[in-house]
């Protein structure tokens, strides 16, 4: 099976009236994909979905190892990173077909310190607001009351204490239309 954004960019490449806009990049992508999902049993959906994130890690170039179905502690694959001199880095990866909340990410953090693994990404169809892993004012106020300096900035800032990235559908397109748009680009110089 051909790998579904190599599909989407070749079509594009060869359509004077998507290749020009992004935003028509990304409609026609997310337009695609969805009368893919859509096609197919309810059942199977789910496994649609982690083939066309493997398909979009391979067309991003991201070196990634999959995972056996069976034991694998809710993990899908391992995204190897090499920072140069700091060595390589393993995240671990889950790909849910649903809408997430905190109590997937605490799963999925389970998942990840079974396997000795600090760091992850989920990659899923959308996310709730994920408050539980933002510092939150009362916690910011007692910090900044016990003599921590903390610049203004910083407290009206949301942070992010979370060590799972989540990435939703939405963003997977995103990354894909502004990429084909950059080759585009590349080829046309407009």
């Amino acid at each position: 099976m051909k790998n579904i954004f190599s599909e989407v960019e070749e079509k594009v490449l060869f359509d004077d009236n998507l290749m020009f806009e992004e935003s028509y990049i990304k409609d026609y992508i997310q337009n695609h994909i969805l009368g893919k999902l859509n096609s197919i049993d309810k059942e199977k959906v789910g496994f649609l979905f982690e083939e066309i994130i493997y398909d979009f890690l391979e067309y991003m170039n991201i070196s990634f190892v999959r995972t056996k179905k069976t034991r694998d502690y809710g993990i899908d694959g391992i995204i190897k990173t090499n920072l140069g001199f700091f060595g390589e880095i393993d995240l671990g990866v889950q790909i849910k077909y649903t809408t997430i909340d905190s109590n997937d990410v605490d799963l999925f953090l389970s998942s990840l310190k079974n396997l000795e693994i600090q760091l992850g990404v989920i990659i899923c169809k959308d996310s709730r607001n994920l408050e539980k892993y933002e510092l939150n004012s009362k916690i910011k106020a007692i910090l900044f009351s016990k003599g921590i300096e903390i610049k203004e900035k910083l407290i009206k800032d949301k942070v992010n204490i979370n060590p799972v990235l989540i990435l939703r559908f939405d963003e997977v397109i995103s990354v894909v239309s502004s990429q084909i748009r950059a080759v585009v680009k590349g080829i046309y110089k407009k």
